[in-house]
């Protein structure tokens, strides 16, 4: 009907013209109109077509837009072409996703360490614990069959993030490596750069925007550093984010709420299903605003034994009135997620966070025994006590590469009897970070502190301060030992 009727204007409008030329010079010869009155009777009825030519035509839209009953019926079919659009896409993605994502946060004490295996077997390693931990950190990736780590990250030049970072250079084969722009002058970071340099391997810029090939159904990205002059260390960690079908991970370095605001100014994606809270649960990270951006529903503190007071009360109140599920290395060791996308499981039960015990908890929860003050009998602390004396005695001075060392410390009174429930606090300048171990004296005035030397420790000597209080009395003394 809409042909014929642009037929029908079509010849009107031509037999119009004629008509018209027609009435003007008294006739058109080529079409026999030999007088002004057959021309002008051709005007009418070229007038008379072009009428019933309009009429058949389709009715044209309304210029003051659709009604509302138009409007509903034209949304209803849109949302309709978006659902069935998004099945499409999620049965087009329900088929790739054929294996499991698993991320292991690896209990390396007061460190952090993690181990992502992607359904393809691909394997990245993110950080590998201080410079002790790198024959657990050797030992715990030949006990998953991983012969090569394919993406290797140092976040950033701490010695507990990169201190087995050489070991695992030295016992696989590796891709990728990136670390940030950042360098520390310590046998630490000297030693996982002449593991790089051994094997012929080269560094690739830790930065944002960088996306890592592991799986081409896992989407990684490094969403920092944002500022390669950034001062703090801290702030250039090397974040990364995965997200694998519903499911997602924020591993955080020790990136701080500086790096956070960043992020939330930017308007980057971190809404994440699983959150690596920053810097072992340090109250410089976390902040309350980034939390309710990221929307975790699990949380991993990776911590251990310490006296910087990790995790903070403050950062484990912010995630429990964030209903945050939390899980801790120091509570219960190395932590397992496996997701196929839509579905997650986890190896170990979430850690009870109890408001009303927080000191307690804090405690018990960084493996420190709950310290009371204890007044020794009074034949062991007589009442003219004002000082005490202490000594420190170290089985090895010249340990070998991965020896256990131990630190024997004598307290006694003023009266050279021995001092009973003396905190005992060592802290070792152990290259580019202290170290602290912490004990308490017996009956016999006797603390013994134990710790493992790293093998990248070699001709460094290793100094040790130790400060021992007991009934408001503080004294200090030194220790020292160079590993060979």
């Amino acid at each position: 009907m809409e042909t014929l009727a642009t037929n029908l204007i079509i010849i009107a409008f031509f037999s119009f013209v004629i008509g018209l030329l027609g009435v003007i010079k008294g006739s058109v010869r080529f079409i026999r109109l030999r007088s002004r009155k057959t021309s002008s009777l051709l005007v009418v009825a070229s007038f008379v077509v072009f009428m019933i030519g309009g009429a058949m035509l389709p009715t044209a839209p309304d210029m003051n837009g659709p009604t509302e009953d138009q409007q509903v019926s034209s949304k209803e079919q849109k949302e309709t072409k978006r659902e069935e659009a998004k099945k499409v896409k999620d049965i087009a993605n329900s088929k790739l996703l054929t294996g499991e994502l698993e991320v292991h946060f690896v209990d390396v004490g007061q460190g952090a360490a993690q181990v992502i295996i992607a359904p393809n077997k691909n394997v990245m390693v993110i950080d590998a614990g201080n410079n002790d931990d790198e024959a657990t950190m050797v030992a715990y990736l030949k006990k998953l069959a991983i012969t090569k780590v394919d993406v290797l990250i140092g976040t950033h030049p701490d010695a507990d993030h990169i201190g087995g970072m050489d070991a695992v250079i030295d016992s696989f084969d590796i891709g990728k490596i990136y670390m940030p722009k950042v360098q520390r002058d310590t046998l630490t970071f000297e030693s996982v750069l002449q593991s790089i340099q051994n094997k012929g391997l080269k560094v690739t810029t830790a930065k944002a925007g960088i996306k890592l090939d592991l799986d081409p159904t896992v989407q990684v990205k490094m969403i920092a550093p944002l500022d390669d002059t950034a001062s703090d260390a801290n702030e250039m960690s090397a974040v990364v984010r995965l997200q694998y079908g519903d499911q997602s991970f924020l591993l955080t370095g020790d990136a701080g709420i500086p790096t956070e605001e960043k992020w939330l100014q930017s308007g980057e994606r971190i809404k994440s299903t699983v959150l690596l809270t920053g810097h072992h649960g340090s109250n410089h990270s976390t902040s309350e605003a980034f939390l309710k951006v990221v929307q975790p529903k699990y949380a991993v503190i990776q911590v251990g034994k310490n006296s910087y007071g990790h995790p903070t009360s403050e950062v484990l109140e912010r995630l429990h009135s964030e209903k945050v599920q939390i899980y801790r290395n120091d509570t219960d060791g190395t932590i397992v997620f496996k997701t196929d996308g839509k579905e997650i499981h986890i190896n170990k039960d979430a850690w009870v966070y109890t408001p009303a015990a927080k000191s307690s908890a804090q405690a018990q929860a960084n493996n420190q025994p709950t310290i009371k003050p204890v007044v020794p009998p009074q034949a062991n602390v007589p009442d003219a006590t004002r000082s005490l004396q202490a000594s420190a005695m170290i089985n090895k001075a010249n340990p070998n590469q991965n020896e256990e060392v131990t630190v024997t410390v004598k307290v006694k009174d003023q009266n050279n009897q021995p001092i009973n429930g003396a905190n005992v606090h060592l802290n070792l300048h152990f290259k580019s970070k202290d170290t602290i171990y912490e004990g308490v004296t017996d009956v016999n005035g006797v603390a013994v502190l134990t710790f493992r030397v790293g093998r990248a420790a070699s001709g460094f000597t290793v100094n040790g301060d130790i400060t021992i209080s007991a009934n408001g009395i503080t004294t200090t003394t030194k220790t020292a030992f160079t590993p060979k």
